[in-house]
C-alpha cells in the first residue's frame, strides 16, 4: 500500500486512456465515474455545395427538405442525449437487483418510531435503537416524541430483551450486558416492558427508573484481534485485519476479486455503493472471508441481498455506502472476526493514527491487483483542511473524511474500495471510514476519501431490522 497507483471510484480497471494518462476532469475535480457513457462533442455536419453555388446559412434553412433534414438531425441528437442519461442512471441494467432499493413512499407527516408503520415497507419503524459512546448504553426512540432517545432501565424488562435486540439487526452471538449509571438523567427517565408488539419501541413504555441504573448491551465480541499484525511491514498476517472480506464478481468464466469489504457481524458485510455499478445483483457476487491471500480462498458465502444507499450519487460519490446480506453466516475463528460499528457522538479526531488494509493494486504499472493483503498506517486529515484549494476545492461532504498523508505515498488504491479505515479506541478497532475516491494514488495533496461511518449508524442499523422483517 506504500506509494499506490492512481486510483477512482472505479474497482472494474485502468484509465482507458492508458496505464499512465490522467481521466477526464469530473464534477468535483477528480475523474468520471465507471461505466457511465461520457458524451462526445455535438456532431458536425457539413454539407458538400457545388464550388460556384456558394449558399447562405438562410438559403440552406429555406427549403422543406433540408427543414426535414435538420428535424432528423435534432431527433438523432436528442435520442442519443437521452440514451447517455439513460446508461448513466443504469436505466438498461435488466437485473432485478440492479440498483438501489427504492425509497420508500410514506404520509407526508410520518412519525419516526411511534409504534405505527407510516411508511410502505415499514422503514420508518426501523434503527430506532442505537448504542452511546463509550460505554454501549442501549438507548430506544421514545413512541411519543420523535427524536428522544430513552435509556431501557436495568430491571422491568425480560431477560431474553438483550439478545432479541441484537439479533432483529442480524446479530447471532449471545449479547454481553452490564449496567451503567447517567449523569444526563436527573429524572431517571426510562424505558421499561409494556404491551406485546413486533417492533422494539412498541413494546416498551416511559416509566422513573427508581435504581437509577440503565442497561448497555454490546451486540458482538468485535473489534478485538485474536492474533498479533507485523509490526512496519507492508504485509498482513493471518488474523491482523480479521473482518477484512474480499468481494467477488462473476467475470466471464471465473469470480475475481473486485472491491474490499467489512464484516460488521455473521450476516452482514459493509462496503462501498461504488463496487456495484455494474450490476447489484446477489447472483454475481461472492464473499470471501478469512484470508490475506486470494490463492487461499477458503471461507466463502453467497449473497443474499445487497443495499445500496438510495442516495447515492455516482457523480460526487456522495453517500457511497452498501450493505451486503450473506446466505451462509461466517463462524467466527482467529481468522474471522467482525469490525466494531462506531457509536452515537464516538469520533475520531483529526490527526489520529488509523489502518487501511485490501487487495488494491501496490505500483502504478500493476495490471492486476495484489494477491495478498495489504496494509499501511494512515493519519485522519480534517475536512477544512481537506476542503481547502489545494486538496479536493469544496468536494468533501458531511458524510466523508479524509485519511492518508497530504506528502503523499501512503493511500488506497484501485481494488481497495469498500475497505476498511479502522481506528483503536478503548482497545477495540472501529470501522470508521469506508474506502471510497481519490485522486490518483498516494499523489501529494490527494489523500484517500472514505465514506464516513458515523454519519450512518441510523441506516445501517435500520437496514438490517428491516431486511430480518422483511
Amino acid at each position: 500500500m506504500d506509494l499506490p497507483p492512481p486510483y477512482s471510484a472505479n474497482p472494474y480497471g485502468s484509465s482507458p486512456y492508458g496505464p499512465n494518462a490522467a481521466y477526464p476532469s469530473g464534477t468535483h475535480g477528480t475523474f468520471y465515474q465507471p461505466y457511465t457513457i461520457q458524451p462526445a462533442p455535438a456532431p458536425h455536419y457539413v454539407i458538400n455545395r457545388p464550388p460556384s453555388n456558394k449558399l447562405s446559412l438562410l438559403s440552406v434553412f429555406s427549403s422543406r427538405a433540408s427543414r426535414i433534414f435538420l428535424v432528423l438531425v435534432l431527433v438523432v441528437v436528442a435520442a442519443g442525449l437521452g440514451l447517455i442519461t439513460a446508461f448513466k442512471l443504469n436505466a438498461f441494467n435488466t437485473s432485478p437487483s440492479s440498483s438501489s432499493i427504492p425509497r420508500e413512499s410514506c404520509f407526508k407527516n410520518k412519525t419516526l418510531c411511534n409504534g405505527v408503520a407510516e411508511c410502505s415497507r415499514g422503514g420508518d419503524e426501523m434503527g430506532c435503537v442505537r448504542f452511546r459512546w463509550d460505554n454501549s448504553l442501549l438507548q430506544v426512540m421514545s413512541r411519543t416524541q420523535e427524536n428522544q432517545w430513552l435509556p431501557v432501565c436495568s430491571t422491568g424488562v425480560n431477560s431474553n430483551f438483550p439478545a432479541y435486540v441484537c439479533q432483529r439487526f442480524g446479530f447471532l452471538e449471545s449479547p454481553t450486558t452490564q449496567l451503567v449509571t447517567m449523569r444526563d438523567n436527573p429524572q431517571n427517565t426510562g424505558l421499561a416492558s409494556g404491551v406485546a408488539s413486533d417492533t422494539i419501541q412498541g413494546s416498551l413504555d416511559s416509566v422513573t427508573c427508581n435504581s437509577g441504573e440503565y442497561l448497555a448491551v454490546r451486540c458482538s465480541d468485535c473489534g478485538e484481534k485474536k492474533t498479533t499484525r507485523i509490526i512496519g511491514g507492508t504485509q498482513a498476517s493471518s488474523g491482523s485485519w480479521p473482518w477484512q472480506v474480499s468481494l467477488h464478481q462473476r467475470g466471464v468464466n471465473r469470480f475475481v476479486h473486485v472491491c474490499g469489504g467489512t464484516l460488521i457481524n455473521n450476516l452482514w458485510v459493509l462496503t462501498a455503493s461504488h463496487c456495484f455499478t455494474e450490476t447489484a445483483n446477489p447472483i454475481y457476487w461472492r464473499v470471501y472471508a478469512g484470508t490475506v491471500n486470494q490463492n487461499d480462498l477458503r471461507f466463502m458465502s453467497e449473497v443474499k441481498v445487497i443495499v445500496r444507499h438510495e442516495d447515492y450519487n455516482a457523480n460526487s460519490d456522495d453517500y457511497d455506502l452498501a450493505l451486503m446480506k450473506l446466505k451462509n453466516p461466517f463462524t467466527f475463528s482467529v481468522s474471522i472476526q467482525p469490525a466494531c460499528l462506531p457509536m452515537t457522538s464516538q469520533t475520531f479526531a483529526d490527526g489520529s493514527l488509523c489502518w487501511i488494509s485490501g487487495f488494491g493494486r501496490t505500483n502504478p504499472s500493476a495490471v492486476e491487483t495484489s494477491q495478498v493483503l495489504m496494509q499501511t498506517q494512515v493519519s485522519i486529515i480534517g475536512t477544512k483542511k481537506c476542503n481547502s484549494v489545494e486538496v479536493y476545492n469544496g468536494a468533501i461532504s458531511a458524510r466523508m473524511m479524509c485519511a492518508g498523508d497530504l506528502r503523499g505515498g501512503r493511500d488506497s488504491c484501485q481494488g481497495d474500495s469498500g475497505g476498511p479505515l479502522v481506528c483503536e479506541q478503548n482497545s477495540r478497532w472501529y470501522l470508521a471510514g469506508v474506502t471510497s475516491w481519490g485522486t490518483g494514488c498516494g499523489q501529494a495533496n490527494k489523500p484517500g476519501v472514505y465514506t464516513r461511518v458515523t454519519e450512518f449508524q441510523q441506516w445501517i442499523l435500520q437496514q438490517m431490522e428491516l431486511e430480518r422483517n422483511q
